[in-house]
């Protein structure tokens, strides 16, 4: 999956603004950022657009493909604009309140699902069909891109004989975990690290090597975009700590995450291993409720924990070992049999997108000046905001020619 991904955001990081002045020539993520194309006083021309819808949908369009094929993403281009509503009213789901309440959260987060629910049910409806050996229909004709998770679902669906109703609504939960949180966080990573110049020279320093971003040299008059010739997605893991670093930091500050237990035998939980500490008795049967942005916020475990520091988790260099990052106590994807089962995948996906962005493009807030970082609203997993957060955004001009 990571390789599709990889080679549909080589495709198209290019365009992540076109610097088109009309919508209709506008690619989706732009229209949904309302972007625009204006003069800086300097006379430069870049795009303002507004960055988490920019950076959220980007992500979307370019990720889900190896998933759920691109031509479930190219027939429904507002399939992610209601995934984002579900995100917003899960809670209020989860209550199961009816959607007659004068609340906007519920009817809105209700209706969004019955679309996505049932744009995902017209894709289930022809990978049936396929696997039949029929024609699913003019806009299925390349379902064999779809990725090999859900070409293996399809294949135990069949086997249980599943309905196509209960196929859609497994397959609606795995689009909005892969969508939810892995999304946002590269909206946050990219906050932090435009923030703060030096960190962004040390990054695109550190990940040159494995991501070789050039600029083809002008020819019959006719200026060529840059482009991404080589991405090592492996190296970006294990050759670039101050990237995977930076990640776990958003993981730690970003992100507040709970997990969700029934107790199986009675407990007493010690707050802290000291002799004297305040001790906690979990009855057998009842629920426990870890809320991990306590812990990644403690004083006691990090040092200014408020704080977003690029290389906080970098393991001092030993003799005669490479640096290596260490995640410590954070549990972003939970513990034990529960935990996230797409947890790899969404580390390598987020590092992809952050070297593709940083290494073809430039950010700044509308105006210039200091970059004021956005305030969270509470979601699902990673935080969201309510603030709209306007960039300038613009080709980088250091790239080598090529």
């Amino acid at each position: 999956m990571i390789q599709s991904t990889i080679d549909v955001t080589k495709r198209n990081i290019a365009n992540l603004v076109t610097f088109s002045e009309s919508r209709v020539d506008q690619v989706g993520w732009e229209r949904t950022s309302n972007a625009e194309t204006v003069i800086k006083p300097n006379g430069e021309q870049v795009v303002e657009a507004s960055m988490m819808h920019l950076v959220r949908d980007f992500v979307a369009a370019n990720a889900n493909p190896s998933l759920i094929g691109s031509d479930f993403v190219d027939n429904n281009p507002e399939f992610f604009l209601d995934l984002w509503d579900v995100d917003k009213g899960f809670k209020w789901l989860a209550t199961g309140l009816p959607a007659w309440l004068p609340i906007p959260q519920i009817w809105r987060a209700k209706i969004a699902r019955s679309r996505s629910l049932n744009a995902v049910l017209a894709f289930e409806e022809a990978m049936e069909k396929a696997a039949n050996g029929e024609n699913p229909g003019q806009e299925w004709q390349y379902l064999e891109n779809v990725g090999p998770v859900l070409a293996e679902r399809l294949k135990l669906y069949r086997q249980l004989n599943f309905t196509m109703e209960e196929r859609a609504a497994l397959d609606l939960c795995l689009l909005w975990a892969m969508n939810a949180n892995a999304n946002m966080l590269v909206f946050w990573m990219l906050n932090h690290i435009y923030a703060d110049k030096k960190i962004l020279s040390s990054l695109r320093e550190e990940i040159a090597p494995f991501v070789h971003a050039v600029q083809p040299k002008q020819l019959f008059g006719v200026p060529e975009p840059p482009r991404i010739d080589t991405f090592d997605h492996e190296a970006l893991a294990s050759k670039c700590p101050l990237l995977k670093s930076c990640y776990v930091e958003s993981l730690r500050l970003d992100a507040a995450t709970w997990s969700f237990r029934v107790m199986q035998e009675n407990l007493v939980l010690p707050a802290s291993r000291e002799k004297d500490a305040e001790k906690f008795f979990l009855k057998r049967g009842t629920y426990t409720h870890i809320a991990h942005s306590i812990h990644h916020t403690d004083p006691a475990y990090f040092d200014d924990p408020h704080v977003w520091r690029a290389d906080r988790h970098i393991k001092p260099e030993q003799e005669g070992e490479e640096v290596s990052v260490n995640m410590g106590t954070i549990r972003p994807y939970g513990g034990g049999h529960s935990m996230c089962k797409g947890r790899a995948f969404a580390q390598k996906e987020t590092l992809v997108f952050i070297a593709a962005f940083i290494s073809m493009w430039d950010m700044e807030p509308v105006g210039g000046g200091a970059w004021k970082m956005p305030s969270y609203k509470p979601a699902t997993g990673v935080y969201s905001t309510n603030d709209n957060v306007r960039v300038w955004i613009s080709r980088r001009e250091d790239l080598p020619q090529v």
